[in-house]
């Protein structure tokens, strides 16, 4: 097995992430919203504690803006779970706006959101107490 070393793989992960871009914008909404559900699923799945520190935001919403394929998702806590929505009644606590690699990388936990954040790459609005929160929460995860 070969040994890619961190600036290839970056280069490569770059690559991808523009790559589904195009894919991503032909998705219908409620199979998008399915495939974010597995996603968070498996994030909530591989850290035990993650499930248990949800309960801190039961009953928050939060909107997903990916800005470069101009599609969002909701994330609904309840029950110390997360529901994924294409669709709410009421509107969120917080949005959160970035491209799909930036959300991907915060749910994953792989960057701090401060950084992206303060770097304009994420955009943040509503309940500023529920985002540090969640926020908080998913730099556990890393």
């Amino acid at each position: 097995m070969a040994i890619i070393d961190r600036d290839t793989r970056d280069r490569l992960r770059a690559m991808l992430s523009k790559g589904m871009s195009l894919p991503l914008k032909a998705i219908p909404l409620w199979m998008e919203a399915i495939g974010v559900g597995v996603f968070i699923s498996s994030i909530v799945e591989s850290h035990p504690g993650f499930k248990e520190r949800l309960c801190e935001l039961n009953g928050k919403v939060f909107r997903f803006e990916a800005t470069d394929i101009k599609k969002s998702f909701y994330l609904r806590i309840k029950d110390c779970d997360i529901k994924v929505l294409p669709h709410m009644d009421r509107p969120p606590d917080v949005i959160m706006r970035g491209e799909v690699k930036t959300l991907t990388d915060v749910l994953l936990g792989k960057v701090d959101p401060d950084t992206v954040f303060f770097s304009r790459k994420l955009e943040i609005n509503g309940d500023t107490s529920a985002a540090i929160h969640f926020k908080n929460i998913l730099a556990a995860l890393s």
